[in-house]
């Protein structure tokens, strides 16, 4: 079986102190003006973020990318900018000495100016993503955004959210994205379109754009047709997909699918391995838009990663059940499991709740392998009328929030009769070795 590489784009660096200041600052919302200049091949940025506190603060540390022109940061108050003091403390660390200025229970706008270099786009693109650190980045925290970016009109840009409109002046092009549901990273991609073939269906359920490079219009098109049923089985067993529209969007020698809300950036290779009927990677980046990039879990605290990896792994399984039966099922369920006895309670095993980040082959295995294996087991505990009903209203409860371990446990229990299912799930997931 072939497996496809999911890329997430999350920043691990820095985070200790991350959390020691920032905690308790909540990000609501970005206003950013971007302008591509390619005469000095630089990114212009006019950036104001909305933020709050529930303590009075300190310094706060953002992500920038050190290589920012940084021109000023302000923060207003009585509607009159002042300036912040600020210092780059560190490989992509921006501390800003907002001191006792910002005080707790209000919400404060902080305005940033800044440029970077970019390489020459020509008639290649530009990617910017969360693993860039391009706007002012607090790594656990979702927020909505209103992106106006201005190009040489011979590009396009795509984000997350809904194209607001475009407007040409003067030989350059103006798109305006809104994002008004809250995500965890803000894309931005900058492209010729001469050089991609766009294709789009609308189905009764969905909109799901294509921009192709490599791949012909018949894989496109059947890629597309099988998007648009994997997402409406979705939309019908757990929930409406709640983005506007799915974009695609094919990039030369990328590894992976990097997972964003609406958006999938895609590599070609594995672009025609889907087209080969190699569905796993589909289908599971088309879960995660529910759970990952829908409902967000606790970043960097116990979970994490089950619930970004292990229960969307679960999600394609239960698709794959109900579209091929149960017997590919349980061969989809189990044939992975294979690989995890080879260290099953061995000094190498970890409990599924104790993988702070894949960084080990065994660690994945743990996720992708028994994370979904003990999920099978609290459905069967459950019962999968009762399963489904607690996965919809997790959704509807947690879509565009933060969900925590702890929430999901206490959901689980209103839909747990006996009680057997949630002393289960905390006994799987706090040991070693297979589960009976």
């Amino acid at each position: 079986m072939k497996t496809l590489i999911i890329v997430f784009s999350i920043c691990f660096s820095c985070l200790s102190f991350f959390y020691a200041q920032t905690s308790i600052v909540t990000v609501h919302n970005y206003n950013i003006e971007a302008v591509l200049s390619e005469s000095t091949q630089t990114f212009d940025v006019n950036l104001i973020c909305s933020i709050s506190t529930t303590e009075n603060l300190g310094p706060i540390q953002f992500l920038l990318k050190s290589e920012t022109n940084l021109y000023s940061v302000d923060y207003r108050t009585n509607n009159e900018w002042r300036e912040v003091p600020f210092i780059f403390n560190g490989k992509d660390s921006l501390l800003l000495m907002a001191g006792e200025k910002l005080s707790k229970n209000t919400k404060y706008d902080l305005k940033l100016e800044y440029s970077f270099p970019v390489e020459e786009i020509n008639d290649t693109l530009l990617i910017l993503d969360r693993g860039h650190r391009w706007y002012p980045l607090i790594v656990d925290k979702v927020f909505t955004y209103t992106l106006k970016c201005i190009v040489p009109e011979k590009y396009k840009v795509l984000s997350s959210g809904k194209l607001q409109e475009v407007n040409n002046i003067n030989g350059r092009s103006i798109f305006t994205w809104d994002c008004n549901k809250p995500v965890f990273k803000l894309p931005l991609i900058i492209f010729n379109p001469k050089n991609y073939k766009r294709t789009e269906i609308i189905s009764s359920e969905n909109d799901i754009e294509f921009y192709s490079l490599t791949i012909d219009s018949i894989e496109t098109k059947n890629i597309l047709n099988q998007a648009d049923t994997i997402l409406g089985y979705f939309n019908k067993t757990i929930g409406r997909f709640s983005r506007d529209k799915l974009i695609y969007f094919e990039v030369p020698d990328f590894q992976g699918v990097n997972v964003g809300s609406g958006l999938l950036t895609t590599g070609s290779e594995s672009l025609e391995l889907i087209g080969k009927g190699y569905r796993d990677a589909l289908i599971l980046t088309l879960a995660q838009q529910w759970f990952g990039a829908g409902v967000f879990a606790d970043f960097n605290k116990k979970g994490f990663f089950f619930f970004s990896i292990s229960l969307p792994h679960y999600l394609r399984l239960m698709y794959v059940r109900d579209s091929d039966g149960e017997e590919l099922f349980n061969i989809s369920l189990l044939e992975p499991m294979k690989r995890y006895e080879e260290f099953a309670g061995s000094e190498n095993d970890i409990p599924v709740i104790d993988v702070d980040m894949p960084n080990t082959k065994e660690k994945a295995i743990v996720l992708y392998a028994k994370g979904p294996f003990v999920l099978s087991k609290i459905e069967n505990e459950m019962g999968r009328d009762n399963w489904r009903t607690f996965l919809a209203d997790l959704y509807m409860a947690f879509c565009g929030k933060i969900m925590t371990y702890d929430d999901f446990k206490i959901n689980m229990e209103k839909y747990d009769k006996t009680g057997g299912a949630l002393i289960l799930f905390e006994k799987l997931m706090n040991e070693k070795g297979i589960p009976e």
